[in-house]
């Protein structure tokens, strides 16, 4: 099914782990690309689930979903896969058909979560909607947060362009990305342009933000639920001229970043190849918390990447991009975060039902409280809380 189709045919009743089912034990289906799964060792986490009670399911859209449910967790990356459906008007593609087989399942089992919620996600997928959201959140009350200025971009004409920018407070360097976030393969493709000159490289629509210089470092605040962990990953150099050509990228190796034009001067480096040991700026615990509170909020989301950078000129916090369940590189024990994230909405939901006057057995996650937390941070030990 276009490379869609899982093969859980291979595991015994569709169990990742191949053992036999436990009475009484959660189920927490689950549902990623191909792409995404070479990526995520599930089977890992299949053993972590166990220990902790839940059965994990990796789900096949080529069988009936009642077959292999019931689940208590729908876990899910289908961002590229909504993008696709959102996309196809006729409602015939392969990526809507699954897309239909999912909500009709969903619909006909509302005590389901999900993780995360379709709906929210969509609030991710076009850069401009995404930043306007970011820009209007709680986390940007903040004195020292903001996102840096942007537009979309439409017209062709570069004098139109420059235009438009001048309108919305966007200042060269400015970085041009696709107005969509997921679901192409331009998704990551982006140029740095900067100046007037430069506008004629840039491929319509796209989304246009002011470039920040930020010392090379860019901080990536990977989110599970009410804790995170931060991530340092090299950046872009500081630019301190205009007179250049546009730089072309990938924002997923920005150590492959071009030049577009060959001229006969000297320029500065374009990005780093590593991060200092010591960094020049310790983060602030308190306002990247603030920060994780404020778009968790906006967007209804509990698995995210924040991709924060610095001001070198304010030193205050720019939120440039938000992911949706990032590959969580870096993260010390992500698979039993992230169950311990499942354990308290499951028990959230079930104290809910128990509530209502449903009968359901109510376990009490263990060590839990409904507080951001920093679980580790390899900026500053001493900030650090487990």
């Amino acid at each position: 099914m276009n490379g869609y189709g899982m093969e859980s045919r291979r595991k015994t009743n569709g169990l990742f782990s191949g053992l036999p089912t436990q009475p009484g034990m959660r189920r927490i289906g689950f549902w990623m690309s191909p792409k995404k799964l070479k990526k995520m060792d599930m089977a890992k986490f299949a053993v972590v689930c166990r220990t902790g009670g839940f059965e994990l399911v990796q789900v096949d859209f080529a069988r009936p979903l009642e077959e292999q449910g019931p689940f208590d967790v729908f876990l899910h990356k289908m961002t590229d896969l909504i993008v696709k459906a959102e996309q196809d008007d006729a409602g015939d593609s392969a990526e809507v058909g699954l897309f239909r087989v999912f909500e009709s399942y969903m619909n006909a089992n509302p005590q389901t979560i999900i993780i995360d919620p379709i709906e929210n996600l969509k609030k991710l997928l076009l850069r401009h909607r995404q930043y306007h959201l970011i820009a209007t959140s709680d986390a940007c009350l903040h004195d020292k947060v903001f996102t840096p200025p942007f537009v979309r971009l439409i017209a062709s004409d570069s004098s139109q362009m420059l235009r438009e920018l001048r309108l919305a407070g966007v200042d060269f360097p400015v970085v041009c990305k696709a107005q969509e976030a997921h679901g192409s393969s331009d998704a990551h493709r982006m140029m740095i342009i900067f100046n007037a000159d430069g506008l004629k490289s840039i491929k319509v629509p796209c989304v246009a933000q002011t470039f920040v210089n930020h010392d090379a470092v860019l901080y990536k605040v990977f989110v599970i639920g009410e804790k995170f962990h931060i991530v340092r990953r090299p950046s872009f150099e500081n630019f301190y001229s205009f007179d250049l050509p546009p730089i072309a990228f990938d924002s997923q190796n920005i150590t492959g970043s071009q030049w577009l034009e060959d001229i006969p001067v000297s320029r500065p480096p374009i990005a780093a190849s590593s991060v200092p040991d010591v960094p020049a700026v310790a983060l602030d615990p308190e306002i990247v918390t603030s920060i994780v509170k404020g778009v968790r909020k906006q967007f209804g989301l509990s698995l995210i990447g924040i991709d924060l950078i610095v001001d070198k000129t304010t030193g205050h916090y720019a939120i440039i991009d938000v992911n949706a369940f990032p590959s969580y590189d870096g993260v010390t024990d992500f698979f039993p975060h992230l169950l311990s994230h499942i354990e308290m909405i499951v028990w959230q939901r079930d104290r809910h039902l128990s509530a209502n006057h449903h009968s359901v057995h109510l376990k009490q996650p263990t060590g839990l409280k409904p507080t951001a937390r920093i679980i580790s941070n390899d900026l500053n030990p001493a900030i650090a809380r487990s």
